[in-house]
């Protein structure tokens, strides 16, 4: 959902005040030493970087505002990497809340004075999002850092984000307007969530001394110590978390850190040739660690990804349904990833040309005024487009009107899965083509594979992103896939066809120009795994055009030579990509069982430990739900916080299913499937 951006004004030096809370983000004095000296020093940073023996430490900070501490936290690590290349500690995450973003203008007029910090805001400017609630995972790679800036309420958002038993957050920049001016925040709830997150000695910096503040962390077991305020403020106060013992889980079934964590240290293998498993190799490859991709054909993209030309847009609905929050954030995010790689592979076929969904029918056009109405979503994301604009927009007669997406377009997946595989083999990964896996087996806290050619791997993890193949697997026979077969056309392209500027929706899809051929699809025949083109396909993709489109004249004319393409796409029974650990869904079925006995979910059992996880059934969304969802999965192995709130983790956990039928009783007892009968 979008959220309510901040109603600022700058006084007479220069600092911006927030209108509905009568307080400023930052010190007249120095807003740049305030940080330093409130949030840096007060979690005793940089000298417990020197000390920390893990690879990624993690900030969480109550107040984004205007991204200043953010910038002098990431500014800070910088310095301490050149000055420190061979430490282990490569990464630093930083977490933030904000109930009320700042707009892109407001922020950069008020970093504007901040010049020792104007390569540090250019960047956040430019990656600075939409306002849209939820989670907007950054990654500021020349840095090392990477911001996940939660948009939304603290009190919602805190007991959302899923943490491990020994906690998340290594220290707290506890900021927020003062709590005479801002007293909703600081509850004791907030206190007790930051208990739940805080790592064994983790630490808070805040600049308040008031009581409330003192009385509340102390009751939620901080050690609290007065110290030296900033500026003209007489005292502040910092501590930490002196506890080292499991914290409660939100629910322990959906755990997602049961997995043995992975670092620089260890051996992933990647099975898969698509955009998932590419996904998957990106996310390792970034975090510099080892990767072999298996691939079973002769080359990459040779399954559902292999499509020259995918249309690169959300399926977003009136209400927020978590199936639409999904394709949100999965869309920005990706976004973010293929401008990236565009930057650094020009030669990937694309065109962020804008999606125009259209109102093709009196029910199409019903359901876009209400998605319209009901306001959920940003105009920076989707707004809606008269006739006249929409022919404009498009560059064709089409008499209707649409949804506009801007930020979409086309992009060719097997330009977008060489790009991914090749950035990810940079430094310490391989691809090898024509190894089909035939075997899989944990042995003695390794995985085992073996591959029909006779070679054998071991490693760490193995990641299974194989597309409809997953059909065939023993390692899916607990979830009810279902394989969809789908034919895209490759039509000449033809006039007026050649003016389209945007990509079209509505029962089917058509992009403009590519090669001299315009992608036109896509059927979809359940249960059929066979890819020949068919010319009868052929004829219903042409059809659904021309029913659709029935007010253009031009779209009754249109031809076609039989190029076409057929691949199978993969799903399940609630449309939700599968995204997560599957090596012991079998334990798992056994283990909760008894939830149908009305025991209380939050008292069950975490999952055995797992080294065999999944990225797959993404069906027709992949270019969509890819890098965000490989991004989710390798960062649950390497025990880092989580770019999605616990409720849209549930929604993608391959073991949602089992927790289902668990909880449903006999009834809901599941009978494992076959392709024939998915």
């Amino acid at each position: 959902m979008k959220t309510q951006t901040a109603s600022v004004h700058f006084n007479d030096n220069g600092t911006p005040v927030a209108d509905n809370f009568d307080d400023v983000y930052f010190s007249n004095d120095s807003g740049v030493d305030e940080t330093r000296h409130v949030f840096l020093a007060g979690n005793d940073l940089p000298a417990r970087w020197h000390s920390h023996t893990r690879d990624t430490f993690v900030i969480a900070e109550t107040g984004f505002g205007t991204g200043l501490n953010f910038l002098v936290a990431m500014q800070a690590f910088r310095e301490f990497r050149q000055a420190n290349p061979t430490h282990t500690l490569t990464h630093l995450h930083f977490l933030s809340t904000e109930k009320y973003p700042l707009t892109q203008a407001d922020m950069r007029q008020a970093l504007s004075c901040f010049t020792d910090l104007e390569t540090e805001a250019s960047a956040l400017s430019d990656a600075y999002p939409i306002p849209m609630q939820g989670c907007h995972r950054l990654h500021f790679d020349d840095c090392k850092v990477t911001l996940d800036l939660w948009m939304g309420d603290v009190h919602t958002l805190l007991p959302q984000w899923h943490a491990p038993k020994s906690g998340l957050v290594d220290a707290w920049f506890l900021d927020g307007f003062a709590p005479s001016k801002n007293p909703d925040m600081w509850t004791d709830a907030l206190f007790s969530q930051m208990a739940r997150l805080t790592t064994a000695q983790g630490t808070f910096g805040t600049f308040t001394a008031a009581g409330i503040v003192k009385r509340g962390l102390a009751a939620a077991g901080f050690e609290v110590e007065k110290r030296k305020g900033f500026g003209r403020k007489r005292d502040m106060i910092a501590g930490r978390y002196p506890r080292d013992h499991d914290h409660p889980l939100l629910s322990p079934p959906h755990y997602r850190y049961h997995a043995p964590r992975l670092c620089k240290d260890s051996h992933v293998v990647v099975v898969g040739g698509g955009l998932a498993a590419a996904a998957c190799a990106l996310a390792l490859g970034r975090r510099g660690i080892t990767t072999t991709i298996l691939i079973a054909d002769s080359s990459e993209a040779t399954g559902a990804s292999g499509n020259p030309q995918g249309g690169f847009y959300p399926q977003l609905h009136a209400q927020p349904s978590h199936a639409s929050q999904i394709q949100a954030h999965t869309f920005l995010y990706a976004s973010q990833i293929y401008r990236w790689l565009v930057r650094h592979w020009p030669d990937i076929a694309h065109d962020f040309c804008g999606v125009l969904q259209l109102a093709f029918n009196e029910e199409t056009e019903k359901r876009q005024a209400k998605l319209l109405e009901n306001g959920a979503w940003p105009s920076q994301l989707i707004s809606g487009l008269t006739a006249a604009e929409t022919d404009n927009a498009a560059g064709v007669p089409l008499h209707c009107g649409s949804l506009s997406i801007p930020a979409g377009g086309w992009l060719s997946p097997p330009d977008i899965v060489k790009a991914m595989l090749d950035m990810a083999t940079r430094s310490r990964g391989k691809v090898l083509s024509g190894h089909r896996v035939t075997a899989t087996a944990v042995k003695e806290n390794r995985v085992e594979v073996t591959c029909e050619n006779g070679a054998h791997f071991t490693a760490d993890h193995l990641i299974m992103a194989i597309g409809h193949e997953a059909c065939d697997s023993v390692l899916f026979s607990e979830l009810a896939l279902r394989p969809v077969r789908g034919q895209v056309e490759a039509i000449a392209t033809q006039s007026p066809l050649n003016n389209l500027k945007q990509v079209l929706c509505h029962k089917g899809y058509m992009t403009p120009e590519l090669n001299s051929r315009h992608a036109l699809g896509s059927t979809y025949v359940k249960s059929d795994t066979c890819t020949d083109v068919r010319t009868e396909e052929s004829e219903i993709n042409l059809h659904t055009h021309q029913k659709a489109l029935a007010q253009a004249d031009w779209v009754q004319s249109l031809s076609h030579d039989g190029t076409a393409r057929a691949a199978i796409r993969l799903g399940v029974a609630d449309h939700q990509p599968l995204a997560g650990c599957i090596g012991t869904l079998t334990a798992q079925r056994e283990q909760y069982g008894h939830l149908s006995q009305g025991r209380p979910i939050a008292q069950a059992d975490t999952a055995p430990p797992d080294r065999i996880s999944c990225l797959t059934a993404l069906g027709s969304r992949g270019l969509t739900t890819a890098p965000l969802l490989g991004e989710l999965l390798i960062s649950q192995l390497c025990h880092e916080p989580l770019p999605m709130p616990e409720p849209l983790l549930n929604a993608l956990n391959p073991n949602r299913f089992i927790i289902r039928d668990s909880l449903r009783g006999p009834t809901g007892v599941h009978t494992p499937p076959t392709a024939s009968s998915s």
